[in-house]
């Protein structure tokens, strides 16, 4: 006889793995609405850096951001130590990162694979700056 306890176990699986593909982002197909989700998470990134402002040079911090298929960062976001969670910053760029390499396999996306550097950053009248 089959009973229900036996069900109940395959049930859950069922249930689990479902949600699980339909709540992850890499699961779209959509390179529209993917572009439209790296999006989202650089203006959540740019919310969280705000305006960099800053007492002194050593308060002035750069992070790679975006992931070039050819490896490397897109560019350099530029904010303050002082005002903002490092951890947490570095945690949402991380994040962002591996979402832009999995989008670049996924679509085939291309760059120039020039190398970007680094950029001087200088504390300039209060806020933290790009130093030509």
């Amino acid at each position: 006889m089959f009973r229900l306890t036996r069900l109940i176990p395959i049930i859950i699986l069922m249930l689990c793995f479902g949600g699980l593909a339909a709540c992850n982002d890499e699961d779209s197909l959509d390179e529209a609405a993917d572009r439209a989700r790296l999006d989202k998470r650089e203006a959540e990134i740019d919310d969280l850096i705000g305006e960099a402002t800053c007492k002194d040079a050593k308060d002035c911090r750069v992070i790679a951001f975006g992931a070039k298929p050819c490896g490397g960062p897109w560019s350099f976001k530029i904010y303050s130590e002082a005002m903002v969670d490092s951890v947490a910053l570095a945690d949402m760029v991380t994040d962002y990162n591996r979402l832009n390499q999995v989008f670049n396999d996924r679509y085939g996306w291309m760059s120039d694979c020039m190398v970007v550097a680094p950029p001087d950053v200088d504390c300039v009248d209060g806020h933290c700056v790009v130093v030509e």
